[in-house]
């Protein structure tokens, strides 16, 4: 029958937040590091730890607002040619970064769940060799080492995912400036079409006046 833990939750954590205050990151922080200060087994440090990464990891919104109405009703007004030529533009810049975003997403967790994997596996290496209470220093050090490895890929990784959404939010600055230069040159367009539309309206006039003064002529 296991042995209730001496130490609880909260007495890892306590320790953890004490050093994050001290300036230092949760990522630096060791499983053997939280062992030593606080004591218990080192699979229920590790375990704390990566609950304590997960609490500190400021998570980021990557929501997008809907097209406004006003927006919505202005393309409406717009000749049919135009924005069948405004549309396909943007359908290939949205299919483009769709496909970005979906192609680093599946790259992203297929190897999370790759490190995830090796992580679990050797969690229970380290679990079993402590309940079997056998002297295994040697070999609980050596998977101390690779545990630590791998967590360290899991960091890497978690930075790339980090550097992915900067590059998600500069696709869509870049969306966001297309619709204002869209929004510009479809307000040109309807500019061209009032001055053309006075235009005709001139000439129509004219050609009235002419056709006045051939007839007296006549």
């Amino acid at each position: 029958m296991a042995r209730p833990e001496k130490y609880t939750e909260g007495d890892y954590l306590s320790w953890v937040e004490s050093q994050v205050v001290s300036g230092r990151s949760v990522k630096d922080i060791k499983a053997a590091e939280l062992q030593k200060a606080v004591g218990g087994k080192y699979s229920r440090c590790q375990e704390v730890l990566a609950q304590a990464q997960d609490r500190f990891v400021e998570q980021q919104s990557d929501s997008v607002p809907p097209m406004p109405v006003w927006f919505r009703d202005f393309v409406t007004r717009l000749s049919e040619q135009t924005r069948e030529a405004t549309e396909s533009q943007w359908f290939n810049v949205g299919r483009g970064i769709n496909e970005s975003i979906n192609d680093a997403t599946v790259i992203f967790e297929d190897r999370e769940a790759d490190y995830e994997s090796r992580l679990s596996e050797q969690l229970d290496q380290i679990r079993t060799l402590e309940a079997n209470g056998d002297d295994q220093t040697v070999q609980i050090e050596e998977l101390q080492a690779q545990l630590s490895k791998v967590l360290g890929e899991v960091s890497d990784l978690k930075s790339d995912n980090a550097g992915l959404k900067s590059e998600v939010s500069g696709w869509k600055q870049q969306k966001a400036d297309f619709d204002v230069q869209l929004s510009t040159a479809r307000g040109d367009l309807k500019e061209a079409e009032r001055a053309l539309a006075e235009a005709r309206s001139e000439r129509d006039i004219l050609k009235g006046k002419v056709q006045a003064y051939e007839s007296l002529k006549k």
